[in-house]
């Protein structure tokens, strides 16, 4: 994908998390979950970032797919270990981890079908 893409899914993202995090307070009434929100989306907007820049660094290369695959496996025990430290402090609250991640999965899977799509239309 090219830089336009990744500008748009990052503008819709600074948008709609704390949007979801402002609704979900209301929806709610608890800060908990409000926070998570924007902690899903902000990890998952992280993740997302990172396989970018790994797939643009590493592609071509020998080892490419254990190359990703590994640092792949660097996040999640990283995002594991912080979602377990915030759990221990009483942080957690699974709802607004999930509404972060999928408004990011959602946005990020639209784009990328407009994207596609355009592709096709230039190639027909």
């Amino acid at each position: 994908m090219d830089k336009e893409i990744i500008k748009k899914i990052n503008r819709q993202t600074l948008i709609l998390v704390p949007a979801l995090a402002l609704a979900s307070y209301l929806l709610w009434q608890n800060e908990i979950v409000a926070f998570n929100v924007i902690l899903g989306g902000f990890i998952s907007w992280l993740s997302l970032r990172e396989l970018a820049w790994a797939v643009k660094k590493f592609f071509g290369k020998p080892m490419f797919q254990l190359t990703v695959i590994g640092l792949s496996y660097l996040k999640l025990g990283a995002i594991f270990l912080f979602l377990w430290f915030i759990a221990i402090k009483g942080l957690f609250n699974i709802k607004g981890i999930l509404i972060g991640f999928i408004a990011i999965l959602i946005v990020s899977a639209k784009e990328a079908y407009i994207y596609i799509k355009k592709q096709k239309e230039e190639n027909a």
